[in-house]
């Protein structure tokens, strides 16, 4: 079987490149629409952090089919009318650009809402637009719009194929056959993980510490502190914070005895730019905000360690489970 194209038929690999894009392209819309009767939730969430992974699948090996395309002859053209002629030239054209665009516009439409695309979990990818509620509106109704285009466009070549098989009975189709083609190209990943992590604070005491006996007791300032938990989603790192919480330092006046701290989290006070996935968060599948109002970071002895840092070996009680951690 030649890899490069012929004057009479495709190539292996230009085969290769079409069937499985096809293969992909029916995965895309089912996923689509089980997503859609979806609740919110992980296993939503999961599947569209899969619908984007193969988007991003498809559009490199659109750019690769594109370029191989350009190496390559064209097979002849079957004979016909020049409106066929067109109209056939067209509709490749127009596939092409919406294999491009499709991608294209569901990459912006998760950067607009800040949800980080990835592939397969393997590689994380960058934002193309910036964060905007604005653009995420716009590029979700371009994304719809490209999908029904591409639907209707699909739909007139399956027939004009047909159209060539049966009816003209030329070889216009069976050049393009490959009963194998993209056959192992089903791709599949584990879920991404969307799950909350380790917390940090950074907090400034206040200006005035109350002595009593031997111990001095530092509250932080709200509004000059700031909580921040980093959780992982479409294999990306992502920060979110806590707006409401309290801290207290109790710190001994002897230089070599050791402080305690104390955190306390409101866990619905979570905020990471997005209602819909805060809301997400505060659900049963992570935080649990119901059953779980609050979390909290104690640490029973405070030490310094030779760089002027401070050590902080304690113990974050979340979701009713208690683990160590410094």
């Amino acid at each position: 079987m030649a890899w490069r194209n012929t004057s009479e038929r495709w190539g292996a690999l230009a085969r290769f490149f079409h069937w499985a894009i096809v293969l992909m392209l029916i995965g895309q819309f089912i996923m689509a629409e089980l997503a859609e009767d979806l609740p919110l939730g992980m296993e939503k969430i999961a599947l569209l952090a899969r619908h984007k992974s193969v988007g991003i699948t498809i559009l490199l090996l659109a750019v690769l089919r594109l370029g191989w395309r350009a190496l390559n002859p064209t097979p002849r053209a079957p004979a016909g009318a020049p409106w066929e002629h067109a109209l056939a030239h067209g509709a490749h054209v127009a596939l092409y650009g919406l294999l491009f665009a499709m991608p294209l516009s569901g990459w912006m439409m998760s950067s607009a809402k800040n949800y980080p695309v990835s592939w397969f979990n393997l590689l994380p990818l960058p934002n193309l637009v910036p964060v905007s509620e604005s653009i995420y509106e716009f590029m979700h109704e371009t994304h719809e719009l490209l999908a029904t285009a591409l639907l209707v466009i699909a739909a007139a070549h399956v027939l004009g194929a047909l159209r060539h098989h049966f009816i003209k009975k030329d070889d216009v189709l069976k050049r393009m056959l490959w009963m194998a083609a993209g056959a192992s190209l089903l791709l599949g990943a584990s879920p991404p993980a969307t799950h909350a992590a380790a917390s940090a604070t950074s907090a400034a005491p206040s200006s005035a510490a109350t002595p009593t006996g031997a111990t001095q007791s530092w509250r932080f300032q709200p509004t000059g502190s700031t909580l921040i938990f980093v959780f992982e989603q479409a294999g990306a790192a992502t920060e979110g914070r806590f707006s409401k919480f309290d801290a207290t330092l109790l710190q001994p006046l002897a230089p070599t005895a050791r402080g305690t701290l104390a955190v306390m989290i409101d866990i619905a006070s979570l905020s990471t730019g997005d209602a819909q996935r805060d809301t997400l968060l505060r659900g049963a599948d992570l935080f649990d905000v119901a059953k779980h109002p609050k979390a909290q970071f104690k640490v029973s002895s405070l030490a310094h360690t030779k760089q002027g840092r401070m050590s902080l070996d304690g113990v974050l009680t979340l979701r009713g489970v208690s683990k160590r951690l410094s």
